[in-house]
């Protein structure tokens, strides 16, 4: 039963923080957060479709900007080259192809909120993350391909916003979040596992609907929602799900990162062409 899968899910996070307390009382703090992450990264894993990969690292642009690191990365794995992975499984992966990232909190706390929002104003406007337009937004105009037409939703203005979430287990103070002045630049979806969650969203017809801020910004409506840990995390799950599920990327070229002439460039004195003739078959 679905309930059930979720319950065992909740049971193996509370007890791998217990267990993380227990080595960062030991004085190692690097493993302490390991136990983890990891097992948060591995629980959402599960969950997505099997063309989405989820990874801890960093996201490269072809100017050679490095973003922070990021505790969750979601990109395509179909249409991403992996430019390096370390044996900690931290990656490089290039911005063109990520579609979410996250951060992993043990206790969530007053300020995480814009400390995140500091990383993901670096990798959108700092990194200069293209947005693409999505043409059949609208229904069918002029300008609208026919791949736009049968991959994407007419409600969809771009084929990859970024969807970002702070993920935790307890809170300390959690009525008292900083929030950006301009809330710009926060994270859409705050879920803690032992109290409930935040969504960026609205009300209508008595329902919620989920906002995203490259979809909606300025973002002005959060909605509060205690609930236990069995709807929070199926929450999470299913946003997840259903951002990946109306985003489309193109496939990835290597073109844009190999713009330094002096070292990709082929100059006319290093080609030689050849005439290939036919050979006639022998009898």
């Amino acid at each position: 039963k679905f309930h059930e899968i979720i319950n065992n899910i909740i049971s193996e996070i509370n007890e791998a923080k217990r267990k993380a307390t227990s080595i960062h009382g030991a004085g190692n703090i690097k493993s302490s957060g390991d136990e983890v992450e990891s097992l948060i990264r591995e629980k959402i894993s599960l969950f997505l479709p099997e063309r989405y990969l989820v990874k801890q690292g960093h996201i490269v642009n072809s100017e050679g900007k490095v973003s922070n690191q990021f505790d969750i990365i979601i990109f395509d794995r179909l249409s991403t080259p992996k430019f390096f992975e370390s044996k900690n499984d931290t990656v490089f992966y290039p911005i063109e192809s990520v579609l979410a990232v996250g951060e992993i909190k043990k206790t969530l706390r007053k300020n995480d909120m814009v400390d995140f929002g500091k990383k993901i104003k670096y990798l959108k406007v700092d990194m200069d993350r293209h947005l693409v337009e999505n043409t059949a937004f609208g229904g069918i105009k002029g300008n609208t391909s026919f791949v736009d037409l049968m991959a994407m939703k007419n409600n969809r203005k771009y084929k990859n916003p970024l969807f970002s979430f702070i993920f935790a287990i307890d809170e300390d103070g959690i009525e008292n979040l900083a929030i950006d002045d301009e809330n710009l630049y926060m994270p859409n979806d705050i879920y803690v596992l032992n109290w409930g969650f935040y969504l960026y969203a609205k009300i209508e017809d008595g329902r919620i609907v989920t906002q995203i801020e490259d979809e909606d910004s300025p973002l002005t409506s959060l909605i509060e929602v205690k609930k236990p840990g069995i709807v929070c995390l199926a929450t999470m799950f299913n946003q997840l799900i259903t951002h990946l599920n109306k985003c489309h990327i193109e496939p990835f070229s290597l073109s844009k990162y190999m713009t330094d002439r002096d070292v990709y460039a082929i100059k006319s004195d290093e080609l030689k062409a050849y005439n290939v003739v036919p050979q006639k078959p022998s009898t």
